[in-house]
C-alpha cells in the first residue's frame, strides 16, 4: 500500500460491519471472521482462534499440516470451538481434509474410548481414544479370569486373541485325600490311590476306590480292625453287629443295624435318626432322604442340595462337581462363591465374568 492510499484510509470514518477487512477499518478493531492485519488479531478479545497466525489478511494455522476446524462432536453448533488440529481430529467435510476425513470413517478422529474398536478378544483389551486417535490396547499373556483346575491357561497373543494353552500345574482338587489329582490329554484326572494305601490324611484307615476306609470286607480283608471289631464293608464295629442276629439288648434297633452298628437302610426299624442310613426316623422307621427334611442324605453333597432332583449347593456346602453348586465353583468339596475371575457366568452376569456385578461386558 502506497503512502498516498494509506493516507486516505487512515482519514476515513472507522465504520464497524461485524468484520473488519483491510482497506475497510485496518487498524480499528474489531477484527471478525478470521480476518486480520497482524498476529495479534488472531488472538484477542474479538476472536481466538489457538494455533493461528496472520497470513495476507486471514488467520491461517501457523503449521501447514494442520487445518482451521471443529470437532466431530461440535460440528453441528454455529459457536463450536475453531482451532488448529490435524486432519484425524476434524469432523467430515473440513477445508484440506476431504482426502482424509471425507468418508467419515475412524481417520476422522474420536472423543471417547466408546467409539474406537478394541482387539480380536475382549478380554485382551480394549480400544482407545488418545488425542483424537483410535488405538488398540493389548494386554499380552494370561487373563485375569480363568477357570480354575481346567488344566489349561487362557492367555493373549500379541495380536489380542485369546488362547488356550496347556498346564500341567492347573489341576483340580477333588477334596479326596485317596486320589492322586493330575492332568492328562483329556484334562484333569483324580486316579484313584492304590487300594491298601494308607489314608494320607488320616491317622488311621486306608484307600478303597478312591475314598479312605476303616477296613474293607471284601474278597481280601485289607485291614483287621483293632480292640476286637470287625469289619462291616467298610466300618470297623463291635462284633455282635455281624453276627446276622438283631441283637436288641446290645442297642442294634435291627439286625446288624443302629447303635454301635451300620446305619439301617430305608423301613428298618431305629430309635433315633443317628440309627438310620438317611438320618431322619421317623415313626421308628428310617425314611427316605429328601430335599426338604434338613439333613445331608442319599445322594446330597450338601444340606438338602447338590444332587438331583435338589437344588445346587450355595457357597461354603459340599459338592462332587461344579454342577453341584449355585456359582458353578466347586474346588476341594466345597462350593466357592461366585467371582469376576473364576472363568464361569455366574451370579447374574451377562456373560463370563463381566455384566452385572462385574465390569461391564464390551
Amino acid at each position: 500500500m502506497n503512502t498516498l492510499l494509506r493516507a486516505v484510509v487512515l482519514a476515513a470514518p472507522v465504520v464497524a460491519v461485524g468484520a473488519c477487512l483491510v482497506g475497510s477499518c485496518a487498524g480499528a478493531p474489531p477484527w471478525l471472521g478470521g480476518y486480520c492485519g497482524e498476529d495479534a488479531h488472531c488472538h484477542s478479545e474479538f476472536q481466538d482462534i489457538p494455533g493461528t497466525i496472520c497470513i495476507g489478511d486471514r488467520c491461517e494455522c501457523s503449521d501447514p499440516n494442520y487445518h482451521i476446524c471443529c470437532l466431530p462432536s461440535e460440528a453441528r453448533d454455529p459457536k463450536c470451538s475453531q482451532a488448529c488440529r490435524p486432519c484425524s481430529e476434524c469432523a467430515a467435510g473440513t477445508t484440506g481434509c476431504d482426502a482424509d476425513v471425507g468418508d467419515g470413517g475412524v481417520d476422522a478422529g474420536c472423543q471417547s474410548d466408546a467409539e474406537c474398536p478394541g482387539p480380536p478378544s475382549r478380554e485382551c483389551g480394549a480400544g482407545r481414544c488418545v488425542q483424537g486417535q483410535c488405538t488398540v490396547e493389548i494386554h499380552v499373556g494370561p487373563v485375569a479370569s480363568q477357570r480354575r483346575g481346567d488344566c489349561r491357561r487362557m492367555d493373549c497373543t500379541t495380536a489380542g486373541e485369546l488362547i488356550a494353552l496347556d498346564d500341567p500345574s492347573d489341576v483340580y482338587d477333588d477334596g479326596e485325600q485317596c486320589t492322586y489329582d493330575s492332568c492328562d490329554e483329556s484334562g484333569p484326572a483324580n486316579i484313584p490311590l492304590l487300594a491298601a494305601a494308607a489314608c494320607p490324611a488320616a491317622r488311621e484307615g486306608m484307600c478303597h476306590r478312591g475314598t479312605c476306609v476303616a477296613c474293607f470286607d471284601g474278597d481280601v480283608t485289607m485291614n483287621d480292625c483293632a480292640n476286637g471289631l470287625a469289619c462291616d464293608d467298610v466300618l470297623c464295629v463291635p462284633s455282635h453287629c455281624v453276627n446276622d442276629v438283631a441283637d436288641l439288648a446290645l442297642g442294634e434297633t435291627a439286625r446288624d443295624c443302629g447303635g454301635l452298628c451300620r446305619p439301617c437302610i430305608v423301613g428298618e426299624a431305629c430309635r433315633s435318626s443317628a440309627d438310620c442310613k438317611s438320618k431322619v426316623c421317623d415313626a421308628a422307621r428310617c425314611a427316605p432322604a429328601t430335599c426338604g427334611d434338613g439333613v445331608k442324605n442319599g445322594e446330597e453333597t450338601g444340606i438338602d442340595c447338590g444332587a438331583t432332583p435338589c437344588p445346587p449347593c450355595a457357597a461354603g456346602q459340599g459338592c462332587r462337581t461344579d454342577a453341584s453348586c449355585e456359582s458353578g465353583v466347586c474346588w476341594a468339596g466345597t462350593c466357592l462363591e461366585s467371582s469376576c475371575t473364576d472363568g464361569v457366568k455366574n451370579a447374574g452376569e451377562q456373560d463370563i465374568d463381566c455384566g452385572g456385578g462385574c465390569a461391564p461386558c464390551p
